[in-house]
This record gives C-alpha cells, structure tokens and sequence, in this order.
C-alpha cells in the first residue's frame, strides 16, 4: 500500500518472509555444515537409532558387490577383446575392495552395543574413499588403450556408480563428493591420455550435475529431520501436558472428595463409600458400622473463643478420632459443620463399641492448651449402629439409627457412646454404653 509516499507492509507478511529468510539460512548453513568429510546430515537432530540406521546403510556391502559385477562385466569385454593384463588387473582391485567393504561392514554390525563412536564414522570415510580409489583405477585401466567397446560400457558403469554413490552416500555430502570424484576424475584422465577429451567434459558435467542432485538431497533430508525432530517435541510435549492433566485431575478428582478444613473424606465421599461397603455387606452378609460423632457444646465454644479457634479445634479432634480409627477398610469423613462420621465395614458390635470408646477416649485426652483462653480439653458425643446386611438394609436406615443414638447421648449428658439395639423394630430404644 502507497499513501502520501509511505511504504507500508503488513507484520504478518513481513514476519513470514523473516521467518523464510532465517530457515533458508538456518538449511544453507546445515548444507556447508554437511560438506564436512566425517558428519552425517542434520547429526545435531539426529537420534541415535537414526544415527545407526543411517552408518549401518552406508556401511551396507550390496552396493559393492553391484560395482564390482559391473567392473567384472567390462573386464570381460576387454578380455574378449585381447586386452588380459588390464582386465586381469581392474578384476583384482575391485575383488580385493569388496572382500575390505565386506570386512569394515561386519567389524561395524559386531561392535559393542551403545551409542555411535567417532572411529566408526572415520572408518566409513577411508572406506568410502578406498572404494572411490579402487573403482577409478580399475575402470581407468579399462578405459586406457582399448577398444571402443569397452570404453563404452566402462564409462556406463562408472555413471552407474557414481550416480548410486549419490544416491545414497549423500547422508555424509563430503565424503560423497571425494569418492564421485576419485571415479570421475580417474576415468577423465585415461580418456585424456587415450586422446578422448570428451571423456573429461563429460565427466565434468556429470560431477556438476551430481553435486547439484547431492545438494538437494542434502536439503531435502534436512527438511525432514526437522520435520521429524518437530514432531517428537511436539509429541513429548503432548505427552508431558497429558500427564500434568492426568495429575491435575487426579488432584482435583481428590480434591473434590476432600474436606479442605480437616483434610478428611467429605460427606460426598462418605455416601458413596456407604453405598458401597453396604452392598458388600449385604452380598457376603457381613456385619457394617456406622459411628455417628458430634463435638459437644460447639456452639458454646465458636460463640466464646471464635471461628478460628473452632476451627483448629476440629483440625485436633479429627487427628484425634482418625488415630482411634483402623486404617483397613474404614472411612473417616467429616459429615458437616462439627459432625464426623465414621465407617467400619465387616466389625462385629464388639469391635465396633470398642473403636467408639477408643475415640471419644482419644478426643477426651486431646490437648487444646495452645489455644490462648481455650478449654484443656473438648469432648464428643457418639451414636454407634451395627447390623448384619440384609436386603432390608439401606443406607438411610443405618444413618437414622446412628443419628438417633447419637440424640440419646446428648440426652444423657454427652461425652459418651450409645448404641441403637435393634434395626429390625422401629419402635426400638437406644441402649446407652458408659
């Protein structure tokens, strides 16, 4: 847009264009970087096993075993043609490059597991420049003084190689280029001493024309290792925020059946821990619990010593009661305001009677001394119901039954535990237990 002879040009174009102009510098750079004899393409967001996999293809002796059936075909046809000593020659180097190729590709596959060494990376590139060695001299001698024919199929086989070494030895550019160039500058110069200049412009253009296929491989390869190393961030990342959001829901889902003053279950944990311990009870025909607790004189206590008081008040008595309370199996909660109750799945009325006494017991001998201007001590009324499950049984009925014992021990003056007789009679009265 032009107005008044100001230029302007939106942000987001111009920051697309920056961010091209960097990734084209950030690729050129990777692309000097991998011109370098003894680094693999885009070695620094390479993975290990990318790293092996790579080496353990450029290690690979297929290729060689194709170049030296090729040499082996040319040297033929100079044989038929009458020229032994050069075909006997050329035959002997390729063979003896593929039985070294063979020899470094097993010294490679049987080296001790763990990540790439330096040495490994070093072998290739002598390797890779003792076989780019090899194959020049040897299709050069098959070149040199002989017959049209052969020279033919000589320079064939040598595009063959060089095009296959571009192909695949591009993963490590710098050392792709010396071995193109020992197979292509050996054959350009028998054609210069045999008088075939065209030899060497071929085999010039040809160089030119591989250095550009190696060089966009190089970026291509480049392209998608960051492609592939994007998407394993991107994939760690997801992973890494899925397990915070697992961790955030398990916390909230904790939360969420969690009485934040006292810590205990809340009564929504409470229901349906009960709806559960008493469908057990009433399938395996168990005895279940039922501890109804409430603090006496709360009121009284908020009303004279304050809110906060009150409430490190329940925080005491809640560690109180909790260490009464086995761990197996049962379920203290804070049912609301200053009333706890207390779920004890498979206790005969025995045990239970004793749990109850052992936490009013426990509460009595609380210390609230740190309080300044509180009681020493605060005590708690508790209404126990225990029953056989039964089909009869329902969660209501256990709670108006541990409700109503617990009215009975505030009518007899508190600070005591009382258990509800009978569920079977509605009618029932509540036997106190000193």
């Amino acid at each position: 847009m032009h107005r008044a002879g100001f230029h302007f040009e939106y942000p987001d174009r111009r920051k697309s264009e920056q961010k091209r102009r960097l990734a084209k510098q950030e690729i050129a750079m990777r692309v000097a970087a991998m011109l370098k004899f003894s680094e693999l393409v885009g070695s620094d967001i390479t993975s290990e096993t990318q790293a092996e996999e790579t080496l353990r293809e450029l290690f690979s002796k297929r290729p060689h075993i194709v170049a030296a059936l090729g040499i082996a075909l040319v040297a033929l046809d100079a044989l038929w043609n009458g020229s032994i000593w050069s075909s006997a020659v050329a035959l002997l180097i390729s063979v003896l490059c593929l039985i070294y190729r063979v020899i470094i590709e097993q010294r490679f596959l049987s080296r001790p597991a763990g990540p790439i060494e330096t040495k490994w990376v070093h072998l290739f590139v002598s390797g890779a420049t003792i076989s780019g060695i090899s194959w020049g001299l040897a299709l050069s001698l098959l070149i040199y003084d002989q017959s049209a024919s052969t020279q033919i199929i000589a320079f064939a086989v040598a595009c063959a190689i060089v095009q296959g070494a571009a192909g695949r030895a591009y993963m490590m550019a710098g050392t792709a280029f010396i071995n193109i160039g020992c197979v292509l500058g050996s054959i350009s110069i028998a054609g210069i001493a045999n008088g075939s200049y065209l030899f060497a412009l071929g085999a010039a253009l040809y160089f030119a024309f591989l250095v550009s296929f190696i060089l966009q491989m190089v970026r291509n390869r480049l392209a998608q290792l960051q492609a592939e190393h994007r998407t394993e961030q991107l994939i760690q990342e997801i992973t890494e925020k899925n397990e915070l959001l697992r961790f955030a829901n398990e916390k909230l889902a904790a939360t969420a059946f969690e009485d934040p003053l006292t810590g205990l279950a809340n009564r929504r944990k409470f229901d349906r821990t009960l709806t559960e311990a008493l469908a057990m009870s009433q399938q395996e025909q168990s005895f279940i619990s039922v501890l109804m607790i409430d603090v006496d004189n709360f009121k009284s206590f908020n009303d004279t010593y304050g809110h906060q008081a009150g409430d490190h008040c329940l925080k005491v008595l809640s560690k109180a009661i909790s260490a009464a309370i086995p761990d197996k199996d049962c379920l203290l909660a804070r049912y609301g305001g200053e009333e706890f109750v207390v779920l004890l799945p498979g206790y005969d009325p025995e045990a239970s009677l004793l749990i109850a006494e052992r936490a009013r017991a426990a509460v009595e001998l609380s210390a609230l001394s740190a309080m300044a201007g509180s009681p020493s001590s605060q005590t708690i009324s508790i209404g126990l119901v225990t029953s056989l499950g039964g089909p009869m049984l329902t969660r209501e009925t256990l709670l108006s039954a541990s409700d109503a014992a617990l009215y009975e021990a505030k009518r007899q003056g508190r600070n005591r535990v009382c258990v509800y007789s009978d569920l079977a009679q509605s009618a029932a009265q509540p036997e106190p237990t000193l």
